[in-house]
């Protein structure tokens, strides 16, 4: 079993004395995210849903204290973004090749360290949805990023791959989340449960996380052509599979990891706000809602 704090879900006993968040972002770095347009899109979407209610825990009359919790919980929502849609990209593959197998029968698609990293970002998506979904009180999902050692490694490896964004061209547009590493360790330091001496550890646990995710994504470009044969065969609509595999080069070397994994996060971040654009351009209509979109990794 993943440590986890031996508080009450979702605060510490500091945190609910001051009812302060436990993360501090400096003001050079809300200045770039303010000006960035893609943050902006994924906040409007967050806002669109009335995700915006907190919690008696939370609730306070200190508009900067809200504004904060408000801004980090759509930090922690837009950074596991690429994450989650490389699982979800993966699943989708995965289910195009398998047909109406179980969803625990998904895994089977890949092998060795991508079986098993798929099998723990499946199990941690059906686990967090909520939290992955950013649903309810902002500064509960805030909060929750440090109840357990799963939480802080899913951050971990997003900020990871956010720094990859760095290597790709024609990425300034979108946000990069790497600065989030050293607010994570600061908070973790003075977490009154985890402390200090353990952030080598998260971060050994991170990177290896990372491998895996760099292997799964490996496999799937291998198998999207398969993918992509299988659906036709099931006359599928032609724009299922639709995933950011088919943007990379059928076999990845080793050495060109560095220009296919920030490839495949960039490629995830355009998908995402291209169906974020759309949705938008759809809403005024009867009945429709952003939801999908947000909801676009959930397992039920």
């Amino acid at each position: 079993m993943a440590p986890h704090r031996a508080f009450s879900f979702p605060l510490s006993l500091a945190e609910e004395s001051s009812r302060v968040s436990p993360f501090a972002v400096s003001a050079k770095e809300i200045s770039k995210l303010r000006s960035c347009e893609a943050f902006q899109i994924i906040r409007g979407l967050l806002v669109d849903q009335d995700n915006q209610e907190f919690c008696d825990q939370h609730c306070t009359d200190c508009r900067e204290d809200k504004e904060a919790w408000l801004l980090q919980r759509d930090i922690t929502y837009a950074l596991i973004v690429p994450v989650l849609e490389i699982y979800r990209h993966a699943a989708q593959l995965a289910r195009a090749l398998l047909g109406n197998r179980h969803i625990f029968d998904l895994e089977l698609v890949f092998r060795g360290e991508a079986r098993g990293t798929f099998s723990w970002l499946q199990c941690f998506v059906m686990d967090e949805e909520d939290w992955c979904l950013a649903k309810g009180c902002p500064g509960c999902i805030v909060s929750y990023a440090l109840q357990a050692e799963p939480t802080i490694r899913m951050i971990l490896v997003a900020c990871r791959l956010s720094s990859s964004l760095r290597q790709q061209r024609n990425t300034s547009h979108l946000p990069v989340f790497d600065f989030w590493s050293d607010v994570m360790k600061k908070a973790l330091n003075e977490d009154p449960f985890w402390g200090p001496g353990l952030w080598k550890d998260f971060k050994t646990r991170a990177a290896a996380l990372e491998t895996g995710i760099e292997e799964l994504v490996r496999q799937c470009i291998e198998l999207a052509p398969a993918a992509a044969s299988a659906a036709q065969a099931d006359d599928s609509p032609p724009t299922s599979p639709k995933h950011v595999f088919h943007k990379a080069p059928h076999h990845p070397s080793t050495q060109d990891q560095t220009q296919w994994v920030p490839s495949i996060v960039s490629g995830c971040w355009t998908t995402l706000l291209a169906d974020a654009a759309e949705a938008k351009r759809i809403e005024a209509s009867p009945g429709t809602s952003l939801r999908p979109v947000l909801s676009r990794w959930s397992t039920s």
